[in-house]
């Protein structure tokens, strides 16, 4: 590091980080106005490999970065250790805020929600009394008769006739927003819950 023309270890903060995120030589030293070979040159004294770069954690990165601050501050080249030392603290401040909010601990979403959802709508449609029990009972009874009939029920509980539509249907429940072949609007129907059948 003490080989490197002071003022330039500013420079490489600059450098070092259009080479992390998968900048050429040449375009790394563009970015601080330095020639490709120049880049190289100080990339070589500084041990800065970009296969490193990209396996560097953060850890690893605060560790060099403090260890550069120290050096350059050693050295006397304190506008220099006072840039790496800024480049540390951002750095520590951003891994902090991440590690802040992986630890809060987020209400887990209940996986069977929108399913509830959807028979409570089928209850209530069907009378007060009616339970998740009858409410389920009574899509199975309906879309069981369809398949007998040759229907076939895709998962969101859209219907297809391969065979095509025959004379005779049950009626089709209150609960639907239309009969299941006749959807012309998925997202629509989706948005109802219907997706969950």
């Amino acid at each position: 590091m003490a080989s490197m023309p002071e003022g330039r270890m500013i420079k490489v903060r600059a450098m070092e980080t259009a080479l992390r995120t998968g900048e050429s030589f040449a375009r790394a030293g563009a970015k601080v106005r330095v020639s490709a070979t120049t880049a190289k040159d100080w990339a070589a004294k500084l041990g800065i490999q970009k296969r490193h770069l990209e396996a560097e954690t953060p850890d690893m990165r605060l560790a060099r970065h403090a260890a550069w601050a120290l050096a350059l501050a050693s050295l006397g080249r304190m506008d220099e250790a006072a840039a790496w030392e800024a480049e540390t603290r951002k750095l520590e401040t951003t891994t902090a805020r991440i590690a802040n909010r992986a630890a809060v601990t987020l209400p887990e979403a209940d996986p069977y929600g929108p399913t509830k959802a959807l028979l409570a709508h089928i209850a209530e449609t069907l009378g007060e009394d009616t339970g998740h029990d009858e409410a389920w009972s009574a899509v199975h009874t309906y879309y069981l008769a369809l398949r007998r009939l040759g229907a076939e029920v895709a998962a969101d509980g859209q219907v297809s006739w391969p065979e095509g539509v025959p004379d005779e249907l049950p009626e089709t429940p209150g609960w639907l927003p239309c009969d299941p072949w006749a959807v012309e609007d998925a997202a629509e129907w989706h948005a109802e819950g219907f997706k969950l059948l």
